[in-house]
């Protein structure tokens, strides 16, 4: 199976995946056979267009085949990237143990938090769940927990209350938050604080206070 990473508008339809693996093991397709084995798909001879006319699909003397471009080296590779990845391959098992490191700024404060991940983008982070609402990805299991608390938000607004919130620690080992907080229960839920036996917040991410940075340990 081929498997892709980051999606475009186009390549993210359901039809164009589910497609491309059907040509990728298949011979000598014509027309007749997809239009037949995906009867269910509305205007199908549309669609099929747009993934010739994009270079993903080819078609010579009435045969279709998948030509897409499959992911050979995990060199100068850049997060976020669409690209396409034999499931069975040896790259695509080096793919899954690739991290990165990303970086969220906000308009407020120069608090800068850094955060790892995978390439896919399905470790929770709050890097990663902006991400993928902004592109209109499926949350991965955990992070629809964070969904449940913050929704759709704006991130430069939710960034604006949780570095806030973090920056106290420049002055203080640890924190008492009287009123409910969603913004301080998304950090307990990420992991960046912990709740102690004194009803206090303690940080649990590297602080440089210097420079304002909070990563999360490895």
């Amino acid at each position: 199976m081929i498997k892709i990473y980051n999606p475009s508008r186009l390549t993210g339809q359901p039809f164009f995946q589910e497609l491309l693996n059907y040509l990728d093991q298949r011979e000598d397709v014509i027309l007749r056979q997809i239009k037949r084995d995906f009867s269910n798909v509305a205007n199908l001879d549309r669609m099929l267009d747009s993934y010739i006319k994009a270079g993903y699909i080819g078609r010579s003397n009435r045969r279709y085949f998948q030509q897409v471009s499959l992911l050979e080296s995990l060199e100068q590779l850049e997060l976020d990237q669409e690209i396409f990845v034999r499931e069975e391959s040896p790259l695509y098992l080096e793919l899954e143990k690739l991290t990165f490191t990303t970086e969220l700024k906000n308009q407020t404060n120069a608090a800068i938090l850094l955060e790892e991940t995978d390439f896919g983008r399905e470790a929770l982070t709050l890097s990663n769940y902006f991400y993928r609402l902004r592109r209109a990805y499926p949350l991965s299991d955990q992070q629809k927990e964070l969904y449940a608390i913050l929704g759709d938000v704006n991130p430069e607004y939710a960034l604006k209350y949780m570095t806030t919130f973090l920056l106290k620690y420049v002055r203080k080992d640890q924190l008492m938050q009287k009123k409910k907080d969603i913004f301080v229960d998304v950090l307990l839920l990420l992991g960046y604080i912990d709740l102690t036996e004194t009803g206090k917040y303690r940080l649990k991410l590297d602080f440089d206070k210097d420079r304002l940075i909070f990563r999360v340990p490895c």
